[in-house]
């Protein structure tokens, strides 16, 4: 049984107002680290869901920015691991298995970016979300929290669960690997190349 949230009319009407303030700003943050439309619509609407069940007990301690901001990481790192966990490779010219008809075969999704997928890239710039997308995930996090949040050092080490000084040494880290990345992509852009970045391991 689903336990049914529990705050009252003054609390509902209050996070209606965070939600309408800070909703944008969320969704662009999922998008920065799932880099899709999709993904970041889901662990937007996941992360306010959660916010909202226990609205009851934010303190109002901090900005419900990085409140929001904390969720959204975290749900982001499960859906990383979970989808570890259950990946398969399978060829899109095997017909699938199981059903009636042996000539069925995958069809590839359509890929390219629609109107507000290209308005979210276009804010932070074309060469910085590739960029980011080529991270591994605790850099990606580590960039959009600090660098385009802006965020400060103690707020991210408490969402990650790390030292201050871990984040500080791995973000200076990453910003190194970033800029290699960037650089690259405008070597290719010069020469009219296409990309060859690989996710960081």
């Amino acid at each position: 049984m689903i336990e049914t949230p529990t705050i009252t009319v003054i609390e509902g009407e209050r996070f209606d107002g965070l939600m309408k303030e800070t909703h944008r700003k969320v969704f662009n943050m999922a998008y920065r680290l799932a880099g899709n439309r999709a993904d970041a619509e889901d662990l937007t609407q996941e992360a306010y869901f959660r916010a909202y069940r226990s609205f009851s007990d934010y303190e109002g301690d901090r900005p419900f920015e990085n409140w929001i901001f904390r969720i959204v990481t975290r749900l982001f790192l499960d859906m990383l691991r979970s989808r570890r966990r259950r990946i398969k490779y399978v060829s899109y010219d095997t017909p699938l298995q199981g059903g009636l008809d042996d000539n069925l075969f995958f069809d590839k999704a359509d890929e390219s970016a629609n109107p507000e997928e290209r308005l979210v890239k276009e804010t932070i710039g074309e060469d910085l979300q590739r960029a980011l997308g080529a991270l591994n995930p605790e850099q990606r996090i580590l960039v959009a929290l600090a660098d385009i949040e802006g965020l400060p050092y103690k707020e991210i080490a408490d969402m990650m669960g790390k030292p201050v000084g871990t984040v500080r040494s791995r973000l200076h880290r990453t910003h190194k690997t970033l800029r290699v990345k960037l650089e690259r992509l405008r070597r290719e852009k010069e020469i009219g190349g296409r990309s060859t970045i690989g996710f960081a391991r």
